[in-house]
């Protein structure tokens, strides 16, 4: 008796500590959900996008990549950022080097303003000399150290980010406000004109160009960029804004 009861405490043991290791028909199943999440999130269609993760992560809930991708759509997307921080850490339990993850994550830290927590992951990214994309990373981890209050460090590695990556809008765009903020205004619009060089299609760079033109009383060159904006911008409000501008002149 005592040694069936035995037997049947191991048995139990066993069973609680197994697990179901996917398949590679599962594997290959995953990675094709998550390659259809892939493509409808590219297409704008996010509740698409997030049942196609939830099918791939039923299939393999290991998968580094569809926890970052469902991670995404949760903070973006969908403005939940505690679940997005869920993910991104079973991203990188899973896969421990995944930097892109680890700038995701510091990306829910920096809009929740937990700069410190940010500035750790970004310099994490930025320590992996295989991260493709290094130049977000490092404009990140400047505009967390200015919202932190470090400026100079900031200044620093944001331009840092744009020599590595000329096209980095972003980076521009932040420069741009931090001289407007801390009241260089000369650097400002050299700034907002290099996002605007940058990124010709987005309206939102000809308003704060414009703005800054304003205040250099260039009104000719700010009228010109405001009618640009007006033109470009895919959003009623910012229309509105930039027509509102244009007619104050």
């Amino acid at each position: 008796m005592h040694r069936r009861l035995h037997s049947a405490w191991l048995l139990a043991l066993a069973l609680v500590g197994c697990k179901h290791v996917p398949t590679e028909q599962e594997r290959r199943g995953a990675e094709l959900r998550y390659e259809i999440g892939l493509q409808a999130q590219a297409a704008g269609n996010v509740q698409e996008a997030y049942k196609e993760m939830e099918k791939s992560l039923a299939l393999d809930p290991e998968y580094p990549e569809a926890h970052n991708a469902m991670a995404i759509l949760l903070h973006i997307a969908f403005n939940r950022p505690e679940e997005a921080i869920r993910h991104y850490k079973l991203a990188l339990e899973y896969r421990p080097g995944f930097s892109e993850a680890k700038t995701n994550l510091a990306n829910v830290y920096l809009s929740q303003a937990r700069y410190d927590e940010a500035i750790k992951l970004y310099e994490a990214s930025l320590n992996d000399m295989l991260y493709p994309t290094p130049f977000i990373a490092q404009g990140n981890l400047g505009w967390a150290l200015y919202k932190k209050g470090e400026t100079e460090r900031a200044l620093q590695n944001i331009k840092a980010s744009v020599t590595t990556n000329p096209g980095f809008c972003m980076g521009y765009k932040n420069l741009g406000v931090i001289y407007d903020e801390t009241g260089n205004v000369s650097d400002a619009c050299r700034y907002f004109g290099r996002y605007r060089e940058a990124c010709p299609d987005v309206a939102d760079a000809y308003l704060r160009e414009g703005a800054c033109q304003v205040r250099q009383g260039k009104l000719e060159e700010a009228r010109q960029s405001f009618t640009a904006c007006e033109a470009k911008a895919k959003s009623q409000v910012l229309k509105d804004d930039c027509h509102r501008l244009l007619e104050a002149l």
